[in-house]
């Protein structure tokens, strides 16, 4: 099987299987050709970690000839307006993939499934915009996951149909959390974290615009949407969602730390040569300490009535009054209805593990509670979280 990650050859296969030549706006070629190069270069891929690798890029190169396809027939789509969503935003493992997926049951509002976040363009000539392939790939796709990457899915379950953060929308434009998460490339690392991510959430927000007027849905019904990666990104957020209302959630951050490792750990070491734990800590304690630094400097510019603050720990106590304030805020009625909804919600994601849960302790990160403390004591001091108990998670 041809492995190679070249620009020129990732293109073309992905041309050749589409039939299509035109990707649209070339904004998103600087992104990929530091991606190949750190690939190439940094990432000591094992065969595994390079077929995933290459088959992730084809499958967005495909996914933009194809929507660049839609855009080009149908140009209305780009003028829809996205109004007022609703975005949470906090550390993983912070609670934000709950509180998410809990709105998501509720009608009002629409939300990102994953089988249309892998795959978010129609299918030229193809009956209902190719939705039964696209959702079937996807499906395929994640059950394969399931069986080879066990410890992933019980940190964080996916479905086909369950509601999905952006990031795989951002990771459509190569500036997303799946190269972080996935390989150790310290240059790709650096230019991420420095970039300017405006073009990948302009394209985010293009492709949320096609994936509504793909459903039939209405323009102005709105988003909840959710993404740890915004904590970096807030200024661009609202460049593109100048009127969004933002959930900012808050658990201990040696909790939210430890468990990105371990979640974080779970991808990438089935992708290089060279796994070690140790990796996690050096890799992702710098990145979480800046993206509560980044968050907290840039909610000072954010108007008080766009942004509020749920604890981790109150919805573990009374979730019914943090949603009664989220829906306030949201400027939505909490009714009865809305009550059975979620409260139907929470009883079925019980039952299907949308909450996720693994075990790890810090010391397998070659780090302690001390030092994790030490770096992001000033997030919890900011806002006033609890600790937790020192037991495994």
């Amino acid at each position: 099987m041809d492995y190679a990650l070249t620009e020129a050859a990732l293109l073309s296969e992905a041309r050749q299987a589409t039939g299509l030549e035109r990707f649209g706006d070339d904004g998103f070629l600087p992104a990929l050709r530091i991606l190949l190069d750190c690939l190439n270069l940094e990432a000591s891929l094992n065969e595994g970690g390079r077929l995933r690798a290459k088959g992730a890029i084809l499958m967005s190169l495909r996914n933009r000839l194809w929507a660049n396809a839609c855009f080009e027939q149908h140009p209305e789509i780009l003028q829809r307006k996205i109004v007022a969503p609703l975005v949470i935003v906090g550390p993983a493992r912070s609670g934000t993939t709950r509180l998410q997926r809990m709105l998501s049951a509720d009608p009002r509002l629409q939300h990102l499934t994953a089988w249309e976040g892998f795959n978010p363009a129609p299918r030229p000539a193809q009956a209902a915009h190719g939705r039964e392939q696209r959702y079937a790939e996807v499906k395929a796709f994640l059950d394969q996951r399931r069986r080879v990457n066990p410890e992933a899915y019980t940190a964080h379950p996916m479905d086909a149909d369950w509601a999905e953060e952006e990031t795989i929308l951002l990771n459509q434009s190569f500036c997303g959390f799946y190269a972080l998460a996935n390989f150790d490339m310290p240059s790709y690392r650096d230019w991420y974290l420095a970039s300017d991510k405006a073009d990948s959430y302009r394209y985010m927000a293009q492709l949320l615009k096609l994936i509504a007027w793909t459903r039939g849905v209405a323009e102005g019904q709105p988003w909840v949407l959710k993404a740890p990666p915004h904590m970096l990104a807030l200024d661009t957020l609202l460049a593109v969602f100048p009127d969004a209302r933002i959930v900012f959630t808050h658990r201990d951050p040696v909790k939210t730390t430890s468990s990105t490792f371990s979640l974080m750990w779970s991808f990438f070491r089935h992708n290089t040569d060279n796994p070690t734990r140790e990796t996690m800590r050096d890799i992702w304690l710098p990145i979480c300490e800046k993206m509560a630094r980044d968050s907290i400097q840039a909610r000072t510019t954010i108007p008080a009535c766009q942004q509020m603050d749920v604890q981790y720990d109150d919805m573990n106590s009374d979730w019914r009054a943090v949603m009664r304030r989220v829906y306030a805020f949201a400027g939505l009625p909490f009714d009865a209805a809305t009550d059975a909804r979620l409260s139907a919600w929470m009883e079925q994601s019980t039952s299907e593990n949308h909450h996720g849960g693994h075990r790890y302790s810090l010391e397998e990160f070659g780090t302690s509670a001390m030092e994790v403390e030490a770096r992001m004591g000033f997030y919890r001091d900011q806002y006033a979280i609890p600790r937790e108990g020192r037991r495994r998670c």
